[in-house]
């Protein structure tokens, strides 16, 4: 089943368990850079007043935006659970649809998009309303995986690795987000996630959204299991 199922993503968001587990795995095991830190990084490099974080999730860096930017933050989650928890951190939140964002023309200085555009099922729609909201000369920020991110696990476990192509990634981002913004800027960056135990590469898997079935598949390690993440966070930029 496709990351952009509909049935898929609202399933996957109902609750926050698995979400929150693979989250919190992932930055356990992650050795060098952060690519949420990263993320917040380049939205903070345009010192924008005012933010809509689009797919928030749990909330985490919509939070960051507020609490070390300053900014006047906005945030929109198709699921309520989600929604609820942003708002449990005092964050200006509501449920919405980012093919239908409820909001005026050039209302924002930065419109972020983080690991959200490839559940969208009309992207090109999606990446429409957010240049719309766009201030002339705003920034948006929109981070993504590799197909062959964290390969090395899937490889593993039978060669089952992300082999369809997401309908955005590192291969068709820029192509995507070229349509509607004067300027788009690739960035990638590459770390270390290293499972010491065939006990936190299961649990790793069991919380994934569309392989978690595999996880029995994971065998004893004689040794650690070094994968590599990979990531890209297009910088676009609306004409003045």
């Amino acid at each position: 089943m496709k990351l952009d199922n509909p049935l898929l993503v609202g399933w996957e968001y109902a609750s926050e368990e698995r979400f929150a587990k693979r989250t919190a795995l992932f930055h356990a095991l992650l050795v060098g850079d952060n690519p949420d830190d990263v993320a917040y990084d380049i939205v903070a490099e345009a010192k924008p007043a005012t933010v809509l974080d689009v797919g928030c999730g749990l909330g985490a860096t919509t939070e960051r935006f507020v609490k070390e930017l300053g900014a006047d933050v906005r945030a929109i989650d198709m699921s309520p659970r989600m929604v609820e928890l942003t708002r449990a951190r005092g964050i200006d939140v509501q449920v919405g649809d980012v093919q239908q964002l409820p909001f005026e023309d050039d209302a924002f200085d930065c419109v972020f998009a983080g690991w959200m555009l490839y559940h969208v099922p009309d992207l090109e729609r999606a990446v429409s309303e957010c240049a719309r909201v766009l201030r002339p000369g705003g920034r948006f920020v929109a981070s993504t995986v590799f197909e062959t991110n964290m390969a090395e696990v899937w490889d593993l476990i039978g060669g089952v690795g992300q082999r369809e192509l997401l309908s955005f990634s590192q291969a068709n981002g820029g192509e995507r987000l070229e349509r509607h913004f004067a300027s788009v800027e690739r960035r990638d960056l590459e770390a270390d996630v290293v499972f010491s135990d065939a006990e936190s590469l299961r649990d790793f898997v069991a919380a994934t959204i569309d392989r978690a079935h595999l996880a029995p598949l994971v065998p004893e390690l004689a040794e650690p299991l070094h994968a590599t993440a990979r990531h890209v966070i297009f910088v676009a930029e609306k004409a003045a």
